[in-house]
């Protein structure tokens, strides 16, 4: 090393360290000079770094060497998002962390330290060379955690202990998939092929279980996306408000437990079912439809805002064309200033005027397309809401015939339990049948809470319904409202500007001439 007393990363250390790739004259100005934010690759190679620290700033750094140094802890990278290459080989780490955040590595060395585990790495996906030889890794089964990297091509393990293992390059060359060099040698199809016969009976049994479990993300993958199709439709809790009534039924687990009295729930959720179907098709098409409304309102709006700012653009080029010939023409006679500068500051005016006349263009046609997206967006809207009330009440007759079939039924079975023709039933049921004040009350209860989560549900969507629209609304006038701020902002700012370059022009004029 360059220096055998620990040194600390500061300013001056990383400004000496910055490498820009292709450059060699006045390197050392150009390093002087450059923002840390325009980094791409520092080299704290042999620099007896004893902890990595004090990278601020470095958010566009893709290229990183720390090695041959003192460092014992990966720490202090969390914000380095676009690192791509990072080298921590011949130091002294013995645990792999600290790593999480920098998703997009894809070529990482711990070459040379004190690691005794391969961990810490799950979250690089992209990861597609791995250097972690020289190292104090014992157990072969611990190369199994490499297996998660799809992308992984390139490995060296040599150097650690469990390379002794008569049967390492056999069994890492079948647990790792898709590897093309293994300890810097080329990977053979014909060697893959031996090492997986080697242990077929393992991989078809470790293969089966992958797949199992490709399978189980795949369909967590697709429910997740399915609810956030519903979430963003606003029908978050209809695909799920009948197993959501019975949940929540105070009554429902005693009052199943009564012989046949629940034997029409089938019934109900069937019909439940279907009508929801229906429900869910007709609201997703609606989505579809807003979607379609708002796209073309962005669209309109883009179109009509560009072609303002266009002829905006045209006339504030002419007036610099005119402002510039007026300038030349006044160094050329300082004589004719005075008269000379009377067209700028004329059409200084003008152009402000001119600028002002096409905001309000903009500023009308901005509220009558806002306007007419507002009335052809609430009428979907409105519809939507219909649609909610529709399905809900459905929902509603479908509880009441319920309530009304129950309730007829436990009155059959209250004649029975009398007669002594019920015997052998749970005790909760025997209690329920002994009085029938207690039954009728527990299916009343049962109905009132099935009927609370149904209005609950349909209050919660149409509520948030309106509150949706009327945020978009809001939302549409105060972006209307600060584009109009910021535009007339724009235009007397270059107003002051132009006019300022104007008098400046002529005072100097003036002292030319004394």
């Amino acid at each position: 090393m360059e220096n055998l007393d620990p040194n600390v990363i500061n300013d001056d250390l990383i400004r000496s360290c910055i490498q820009l790739e292709g450059q060699t004259e006045g390197l050392e100005e150009k390093r002087k000079n450059t923002d840390f934010n325009e980094v791409e690759i520092l080299s704290f190679s042999f620099k007896s770094v004893l902890k990595v620290d004090n990278l601020r700033g470095l958010v566009n750094l893709t290229k990183l060497q720390l090695d041959n140094n003192m460092i014992s802890k990966i720490e202090n990278l969390d914000h380095l998002v676009n690192l791509k290459w990072l080298d921590l080989s011949f130091n002294q780490i013995a645990k792999i962390n600290g790593l999480d955040k920098l998703t997009k590595l894809t070529d990482v060395s711990f070459f040379a330290n004190r690691i005794e585990t391969i961990e810490g790495l799950d979250t690089l996906s992209q990861l597609n060379v791995l250097s972690i030889g020289n190292n104090l890794i014992e157990q072969l089964e611990t190369v199994m955690y490499l297996r998660r990297f799809k992308n992984l091509r390139l490995v060296n393990l040599a150097g650690n202990p469990m390379c002794r293992d008569p049967e390492y390059r056999s069994y890492v060359l079948s647990h790792v998939k898709n590897l093309k060099y293994l300890d810097y040698r080329l990977v053979e199809d014909s060697t893959v092929s031996a090492a997986r016969e080697q242990y077929q009976d393992e991989m078809i049994e470790l293969e089966e279980k992958e797949e199992q479990e490709e399978q189980k993300e795949k369909m967590e993958t697709e429910r997740q996306a399915h609810l956030k199709l519903m979430a963003e439709a606003n029908m978050a809790g209809v695909e799920t408000l009948f197993e959501d009534m019975l949940r929540d039924d105070p009554e429902f687990s005693k009052l199943r437990l009564v012989p046949t009295l629940t034997d029409n729930l089938n019934e109900f959720r069937d019909k439940y079912n279907s009508y929801t179907e229906d429900f869910r098709t007709l609201m997703l098409e609606n989505y579809e439809k807003k979607k379609e409304e708002r796209q073309l309102w962005q669209k309109t709006v883009d179109k009509a805002t560009i072609t303002k700012d266009e002829e905006a653009r045209h006339l504030i080029i002419e007036f610099e064309r005119m402002k510039k010939r007026m300038f030349r023409e006044i160094r050329d006679d300082p004589g004719a200033a005075e008269l000379k500068l009377q067209l700028p500051r004329q059409e200084n005016q003008n152009l402000r005027d001119k600028l002002m006349e096409l905001e309000m263009q903009t500023v009308e046609i901005v509220s009558e397309l806002c306007g007419e997206f507002e009335r052809n967006y609430s009428e979907l809207v409105d519809g939507n809401k219909g649609q909610y009330n529709g399905y809900f009440a459905q929902i509603r007759d479908l509880e009441n015939a319920y309530f009304e079939t129950v309730s007829v039924h436990a009155m059959s079975l209250l004649d029975e339990y009398a007669q002594g023709k019920m015997e052998d039933i749970h005790d909760e049921a025997r209690t329920l049948l002994q009085d029938k004040d207690t039954l009728l009350n527990a299916i009343q209860a049962s109905h009132d809470a099935h009927t609370s989560k149904i209005d609950g549900l349909e209050d919660i969507l149409v509520q948030q319904e309106i509150k949706r629209f009327n945020d978009m609304i809001s939302s549409d006038k105060a972006w209307e409202n600060k584009r109009n701020r910021d535009r007339i902002s724009e235009i007397w700012n270059l107003s002051d500007r132009n006019k300022a370059e104007i008098e400046e022009m002529m005072a100097l004029e003036d002292n030319t001439n004394e």
